[in-house]
């Protein structure tokens, strides 16, 4: 009798290990028949497109998966499936195990108006910023955080964007600058040197913003062209640090591949060097403070953005993110509008000359030429145009996403709205925007690079670099610079979450092509541009992947 033990407990081994195979394959057939065209805990939505495709339990995993293994470019895609599933303006939905379950495109005024105002409350950065971009920007930066620690941010740092700190430190710190633009330029007319836009735009605005908020002067931005060899290493870091960490949104992996993967050591070695960049500003300071100096290198008081936040008694850790996260808001945004404006001008050589007219006429030319004044903006309405229509087409930050903290109806005709919604030639939407059920930890999503494409919000010439489009006349005969709904043009952010930066930016910009069109002539190199045309690169922000080159002849030479 013992001797039958063994093999009827084998045997009953054997009979439990395959009532739990035949279970475990009727729960997955039955889970494949419950979502067989969606990640499983997404709940199907009708009347909203989805994205074809979809497998069941992983939802549209594969799709996302091999557009990164083919390279394909997302923003493209972006664009592909607006126009497709998305046509006519309608939002559009796709599924995947990592972002909530669910994801819901909303490219549409009435969608992110209820996203960022109506109940702006309910949406937040949430898990995936933290677990993406914490290690870099740190989980209580501006552009990671959320609440009360995102309001405490954003207030103190409203304080040097007042009107009258432009017109005295803000100016004369662009201007300064500007000076020594102008300097590099005449240096690279005599020499007939080739300038890399994109590194020369990083380096100004790199090297304006740190002065204005930090009083440190980072000497990136040389007065002749050969300054220009010199590699600025913590644009060079970041710009990777931005890449990687796009990354890290698409693919689920990437957080435990680069444990042991080289990007993964190399990612650690450029967050270590941009974090002791930062440090390295703080300590300065903090030395200055301990000495009894006062006075901040910017020469206006020890009263820039540092001091107004040191004054809260931030430990050196606690001020790292300020300084990281400030840096990088003051130089990406208006750098890279830069050289996709200098890009468009290369297509549109009468918009140049339109804006030279208008340069020549407020700021003078020749000897008589000076350098653009904060109250020169509002009467250089030509290149202002020019500038925002740029970031019409190529917005800085061209994606974004929101998790929801509770369950929502996002109600499109339930608040209300404006002619400035839509331009004037946009196409009418042939249906009417549904209502959009979001659920607690699903994700919403806009894309502003889409958005400057769709002719249901911009025209059928929408692809076209118009700057008329943001001119309008004045019943007094003036020209202005005509406004649209901030939740249509988009490019800086919108309800609670508009841009602290957007004068800055605009300022700066309009700034400097008003410097470099009113003293020299640009000379690009057409066939390189029709041969390798500029290009974004995949990234958190909007960088141009291919830079052009351009040489440049001082006009009164």
């Amino acid at each position: 009798m013992s001797s039958l033990l063994p093999t009827v407990s084998s045997s009953f081994e054997q009979l439990t290990s395959l009532h739990i195979a035949i279970g475990s394959v009727i729960v997955l057939a039955l889970l494949c028949f419950i979502a067989p065209d969606r990640y499983i805990f997404a709940s199907h939505r009708k009347g909203i497109n989805e994205v074809p495709g979809a497998l069941p339990l992983v939802g549209n995993l594969p799709f996302l998966l091999d557009i990164a293994a083919k390279r394909r470019r997302f923003l493209d895609e972006f664009l592909i499936m607006q126009k497709s599933i998305g046509a006519g303006g309608q939002p559009w939905a796709a599924t995947f195990p990592y972002l909530g379950g669910r994801i819901t495109s909303i490219n549409r005024p009435e969608y992110i108006r209820w996203v960022q105002k109506t109940n702006f409350e309910n949406y937040e950065k949430g898990i995936n910023f933290q677990r993406n971009m914490g290690d870099v920007m740190s989980l209580h930066g501006i552009f990671v955080a959320d609440g009360e620690v995102w309001k405490k941010q954003r207030k103190m740092a409203s304080h040097i964007f007042s009107v009258g700190n432009f017109r005295t430190h803000v100016q004369s710190t662009i201007q300064r600058d500007l000076s020594k633009l102008n300097q590099l330029f005449r240096d690279g007319s005599a020499k007939n040197t080739e300038i890399d836009m994109a590194d020369l735009f990083f380096r100004f605005t790199l090297s304006s913003f740190s002065l204005m908020a930090f009083s440190a002067d980072i000497e990136c931005l040389p007065t002749d062209v050969q300054g220009l060899e010199r590699v600025v290493e913590f644009a060079a870091n970041f710009d990777y640090a931005q890449r990687v960490m796009d990354e890290r949104f698409v693919d689920p992996l990437a957080r435990y591949t680069e444990f042991f993967s080289s990007q993964g050591r190399k990612m650690r070695r450029t967050i270590k060097e941009l974090h002791n960049f930062c440090y390295e500003i703080i300590d300065l300071r903090l030395a200055a403070r301990a000495r009894g100096e006062a006075q901040a290198a910017s020469g206006k008081g020890d009263k820039d953005l540092l001091a107004l936040f040191m004054e809260q008694k931030l430990s050196r850790d606690e001020l790292l993110p300020v300084v990281l996260n400030f840096l990088i808001a003051g130089r990406d945004t208006t750098a890279q509008a830069l050289s996709w404006l200098f890009f468009e001008l290369s297509k549109n050589p009468d918009c140049i000359e339109k804006a030279r007219e208008e340069i020549h006429e407020k700021l003078g030319a020749g000897s008589s030429f000076r350098s653009m004044a904060y109250d020169d903006l509002n009467s250089l309405t030509y290149v202002q145009a020019c500038f925002l229509e740029t970031l019409r087409l190529h917005p800085s930050v061209p994606k974004n996403l929101k998790v929801a903290v509770k369950d929502d109806v996002i109600r499109p005709y339930a608040q209300p709205s404006s002619d400035a919604d839509v331009a004037p030639n946009a196409v009418p939407s042939p249906q009417k925007l549904p209502d959009l059920i979001i659920k607690k930890g699903e994700t919403v999503t806009w894309q502003d690079h889409t958005m400057g494409r769709m002719p249901e919000l911009w025209g059928e010439d929408c692809e076209h670099f118009k700057p008329e489009r943001f001119l309008e006349q004045r019943d007094d005969g003036s020209t202005g610079i005509k406004t649209y709904s901030q939740y249509l043009f988009h490019a800086f952010n919108a309800g609670p979450r508009l841009c602290l930066g957007q004068t800055l930016a605009t300022y700066e910009g309009c700034a400097v092509v008003a410097e470099i069109l009113g003293n020299f002539d640009v000379q690009y190199d057409m066939q390189a541009l029709r041969d390798d045309v500029p290009t974004y690169d995949d990234s958190l922000t909007l960088p141009i992947k291919n830079p052009y080159k351009i040489r440049v002849r001082a006009r009164d030479d």
